[in-house]
């Protein structure tokens, strides 16, 4: 299987050459590389042009996560490759994480996407993700993050999505879901559009595969002295429109005490900590009316009923763990 490699970069030269060398090893035999860069003003086209590992595509402003990567989706239609692998600046994968990656893909014919497990970069084999989890308050967590991997990982199967940091589609899925020609939905910008494709892949009966044989290290960032005003803001208010293009209503409305929860005390954590990202969430609410047109889309073309995807895969939510992680965030 033909496989294009996406890496979405936005300033981040120092990373550069550590998932290029990443991907030049790769053992999987046919594999095209792209970096799709954001228009970073820190060297990071002349990086990848010394390199000479990679095809370079340098926009000329930034398009965010989800723009980019749409780029990359357009070259691997345009190389006639079957699979698509997006790629964090910061992933690092093993020699032969794609080729395993592939034929997990390869296994199931209704395979949309493959985890991996990726750890932590650094010492220790602390876990980064193995896979997106849900939750009935509309949160979603990257499974196991944080954990020390002992093996509790170790069992392949379905999960409910997969991580953005370094996912492996399969094009014709893409394809399938991509709504007025977006795969990744642009108004997100970044953030949380891993997991909007996630739920429209579920809602049109593709699944995700998460394949613990397939490693690699990730450094993750925009967390901890990564916050940013963007970042946040980003965080609080995508997960609206996520919800809002994807979920059932019936299902939504059981669940609305946990979600007036987190979200009361998500908005009051901004309004404390970033406040400038909690008062320019409200000018984000213009993109409104766009969500609604691809709620339309989307829901009109699903053939899993959405309640039916809710009760899988989303589970009851920790309250307690999550309000004192919140507690030392607007504690500082």
């Amino acid at each position: 299987m033909k496989v294009l490699a996406c890496v979405v970069n936005w300033n981040t030269a120092g990373h550069l050459p550590g998932v290029l060398d990443a991907l030049a090893a790769q053992t999987h035999p046919d594999l095209d590389v792209v970096v799709v860069d954001n228009a970073s003003a820190d060297g990071s086209g002349d990086v990848v042009r010394r390199h000479g590992t990679a095809r370079l595509v340098a926009n000329a402003e930034n398009r965010g996560f989800a723009g980019a990567a749409n780029q990359g989706v357009a070259l691997a239609r345009a190389a006639g490759a079957g699979a698509f692998l997006v790629a964090n600046p910061d992933a690092l994968p093993a020699p032969d994480y794609l080729a395993r990656a592939v034929a997990a893909l390869a296994a199931g014919e209704r395979r949309a996407s493959v985890q991996g497990k990726l750890l932590r970069t650094g010492p220790g084999d602390l876990i980064d993700t193995t896979g997106h989890l849900a939750f009935a308050t509309r949160l979603f967590r990257n499974r196991g993050e944080g954990e020390p991997d002992t093996g509790q990982y170790d069992a392949p199967g379905e999960v409910f999505g997969t991580s953005g940091a370094l996912a492996l589609y399969r094009l014709d899925a893409l394809d399938d879901v991509a709504v007025r020609g977006e795969v990744f939905d642009e108004d997100l910008f970044a953030f949380w559009e891993d997991v909007d494709l996630d739920w429209r892949l579920q809602l049109r009966g593709w699944s995700a595969w998460y394949a613990p044989e397939a490693t690699a290290r990730h450094e993750r960032g925009g967390a901890g002295p990564r916050r940013s005003a963007v970042v946040e803001r980003l965080n609080f208010v995508n997960r609206f429109h996520v919800v809002l293009k994807n979920d059932d209503p019936g299902a939504l409305a059981r669940s609305l005490p946990g979600v007036a929860l987190t979200t009361t005390l998500k908005a009051g954590e901004l309004a404390l900590t970033v406040p400038s990202a909690f008062l320019g969430s409200f000018r984000s609410w213009r993109t409104v009316p766009r969500t609604l047109a691809r709620r339309r889309a989307v829901q009109a073309a699903a053939t899993v009923d959405p309640a039916a995807v809710t009760a899988r895969w989303f589970q009851p939510f920790d309250y307690a763990a999550w309000v004192a992680t919140w507690w030392r965030r607007v504690q500082g």
